[in-house]
């Protein structure tokens, strides 16, 4: 399943926090006709390098839904990163 939202947290070395929770189910539904339009040059693309435009799709829908559940995080004294995609 792709990841509907994302959870960012950010902290400074004065120990300042900044967390904030993103909705990514909007991005999706924000791409969706931005895919659509350059889904024919995406195929052509293919074609010209003789790569099976299902089979990329396939990939990619391959590689967005296994991003669910995936945590990042960066952690240094002066500074703290962390990104949780659900």
């Amino acid at each position: 399943m792709i990841p509907f939202a994302a959870d960012v947290s950010i902290r400074n070395g004065r120990h300042r926090e900044w967390q904030v929770w993103i909705p990514l189910a909007i991005l999706w539904i924000l791409l969706a006709p931005l895919v659509a339009i350059l889904l024919p040059f995406f195929c052509i693309a293919c074609l010209i390098g003789d790569i099976d435009p299902f089979r990329a799709i396939a990939v990619v829908w391959r590689i967005l839904t296994s991003l669910g559940d995936t945590e990042i995080s960066v952690n240094k004294p002066e500074f703290f990163f962390s990104v949780h995609l659900y």
